[in-house]
C-alpha cells in the first residue's frame, strides 16, 4: 500500500488501516507496545525510550517507514502517548548503559573509526573491549547498537553504510594514523565526527542549478541483466549514463539510498520508468531522447529540478531526475511525459530506499509497477 501517493482504493484501504491502528493504541502501554506494533506488520518494532516516548521503527526494513509514520501520526492524535518514527540520538552513557544491558559489552572506552566508501555512504568500525573480531557475531550486533544510540536511526538510515568491529587494541596512543587508513577516536566523539564528515560532503555536493547543463561528462555503465518475466526498479538496465556516477552506481546495485547523499537542498532523486516493448531499439534512444529535451526544459524554466541520468534496459527506458521537494516537481513531470505520449505502463518512482513501496502512474490509469 502507498501512503504518501495512494489512489482511492488504496485510501479506502488506509481508512480500514487507520481502524486497526486505532484499535491497537487503545490497548498499547509502554509494556506491551513491541507485541502491540508487531500486531500492524510483523517487522514493525517498537522502542520505549527512557523520557517515555514510544520509537515506531522498521529498523532496516527501510520501505516500511511510510507505514511507521503512519503508526505514528495516529498515535499523535491519539494523544495518550508520545509517540517518534526513528530512534533519536542519546547520550554516550546512555550508549554504554543500552550495549552492556542489551549485549554484555561494556564500550566505556571503545574506540572507532569512520570513512567515506562507495555510494557516499559512511563505514564504521568499532573497536570493543571483548570483541572477537569480524567473525564475532555478539560483538558486531553489539558494534551496531552503539551506532544506533549514539547517532539515532535518521543519521543511521541516511549515512552509515557497512559497521564492523574489532578487539580494541592494547596500548600506545589513542590516536593511530596508519597508512591508507583514517586514525581511531574515541567513540565518544563518534557523533561529531560524523557530523563534521557529513556536513563537509554536504558542502561539496551540487545543488538543483548546478545540474541543469550540458550532458558533458556524464559516465556511461554497462550491465548483463538476466532474462525474466517482468523486472522491478531498474533491474534490467543494460546500459545507463549520468552526470553522478556515485549516485548511479550506488542505485543500481541496491545499495541503501538517501538523496541527501547526492544533492544538496532537499532535491528527491527519482526516475521515469517507460515500458519500450516491442519498440526497436533506435525508435526507443529517439524517444527517450525527446523526452529528456522536454523534461530539462520544463524543470529548468520553473526551477523545479533536472534531467540526471538516463537507462536502457531489456524492456524499459528510465530517465532519471533531480526535483525540487513537493507535488509540483512530480506534476510537471507527469504532464510531460504525457504530452510525449509515453505508455500507459509507465511510472515515476523513488531511488531513495524509505519510498521504495511508493510511485506513480504516468497514466490515470497505469497500472501498479512491476
Amino acid at each position: 500500500m502507498r501512503f504518501l501517493h495512494a489512489s482511492v482504493d488504496e485510501a479506502r484501504e488506509r481508512e480500514a488501516l487507520a481502524a486497526r491502528v486505532d484499535a491497537m493504541l487503545e490497548q498499547l502501554t509502554p509494556a506491551n507496545a513491541s507485541e502491540k506494533v508487531a500486531e500492524i506488520h510483523p517487522r514493525l518494532d517498537a522502542e520505549v525510550l527512557a523520557d517515555g516516548s514510544i520509537v515506531v521503527t522498521p529498523r532496516g526494513e527501510r520501505q516500511l517507514r511510510p507505514l511507521a509514520a503512519f503508526v505514528v501520526e495516529r498515535g499523535a492524535r491519539h494523544g495518550r502517548l508520545r509517540f517518534t518514527t526513528h530512534r533519536p540520538p542519546q547520550p554516550f552513557a546512555e550508549m554504554v548503559a543500552t550495549v552492556q544491558t542489551e549485549h554484555g559489552f561494556d564500550l566505556s572506552s571503545a574506540q572507532a573509526r569512520a570513512g567515506f566508501s562507495r555510494g557516499h555512504l559512511l563505514e564504521l568500525v568499532v573497536y570493543g573491549s571483548g570483541f572477537g573480531g569480524h567473525t564475532d557475531a555478539c560483538a558486531l550486533a553489539a558494534a551496531e547498537r552503539a551506532a544506533e544510540v549514539l547517532l539515532g536511526e535518521r543519521v543511521l538510515d541516511d549515512w552509515i553504510g557497512k559497521i564492523d568491529a574489532d578487539p580494541l587494541p592494547k596500548g600506545g596512543p589513542l590516536r593511530v594514523v596508519q597508512r591508507d587508513a583514517a586514525p581511531r577516536f574515541a567513540l565518544s566523539e563518534l557523533p561529531q565526527t560524523i557530523a563534521g564528515a557529513v556536513e563537509g560532503l554536504v558542502q561539496s555536493l551540487p545543488d538543483l542549478a548546478s545540474l541543469s547543463g550540458s550532458r558533458d561528462g556524464w559516465v556511461l555503465f554497462e550491465a548483463e541483466p538476466e532474462a525474466a518475466a517482468d523486472y522491478r526498479a531498474q533491474d534490467d538496465v543494460a546500459l545507463a549514463s549520468g552526470a553522478l556516477p556515485e549516485l548511479l552506481k550506488c542505485f543500481l546495485e541496491g545499495a541503501p539510498f538517501s538523496s541527501k547523499r547526492f544533492v544538496r537542498g532537499g532535491a528527491q532523486v527519482a526516475y521515469l520508468k517507460l515500458d519500450a516493448r516491442g519498440t526497436p531499439f533506435e525508435q526507443r534512444i529517439a524517444q527517450r531522447a525527446k523526452l529528456e529535451d522536454a523534461l530539462t526544459a520544463a524543470l529548468a524554466a520553473r526551477r523545479l529540478g533536472a534531467v540526471i541520468g538516463n537507462g536502457l534496459g531489456l524492456r524499459y527506458a528510465y530517465v532519471d531526475l533531480a526535483l525540487a521537494p513537493g507535488n509540483e516537481a512530480l506534476a510537471l513531470v507527469s504532464h510531460v511525459a504525457r504530452t510525449a505520449e509515453v505508455s500507459r505502463r509507465s511510472w515515476l518512482q523513488f531511488c531513495d530506499s524509505d519510498l521504495g513501496s511508493e510511485w506513480l502512474g504516468v497514466w490515470p490509469d497505469s497500472p501498479p509497477p512491476p
